[in-house]
């Protein structure tokens, strides 16, 4: 089990810029699924010892990116979004589900929702 504190998602930038001011190093985010909501457990590491803290969020919510915090947040919240379905805002750089799944690969393969890609001009968009 790993212990962490529950924040609300409008602190997430707040928290991260906390870690990075105080000579945090980012080790990575979590993604798990609990009672239809997600928890995304955010870890920092400084003189080895563990700081983590939580939010949970509803499948259709945006999540504010870290990444313009932490650049290599961004790999980690390309992966979230493409694995779990949860829409990151204002990513440094945003993979669209390009970044593990092929074009043609099924779409968020974790989530239990289900989210379809379809082409412009398709007549279902």
């Amino acid at each position: 089990m790993i212990n962490s504190r529950e924040v609300k998602v409008d602190e997430i930038e707040k928290e991260a810029k906390y870690y990075y001011d105080n000579g945090y190093r980012f080790v990575t985010e979590t993604c798990l699924e609990e009672d239809g909501k997600f928890k995304i457990i955010y870890t920092f590491e400084r003189e080895y010892e563990l700081e983590n803290f939580h939010v949970y969020v509803n499948p259709a919510e945006e999540v504010p990116s870290i990444s313009k915090i932490y650049f290599a947040a961004l790999l980690v919240e390309n992966e979230i979004q493409e694995l779990f379905g949860v829409k990151f805002k204002n990513l440094a750089i945003d993979f669209e589900g390009l970044l593990f799944l092929g074009e043609y690969a099924p779409i968020s393969p974790q989530a239990s929702i289900e989210i379809m890609r379809r082409d412009k001009g398709d007549k279902n968009e």
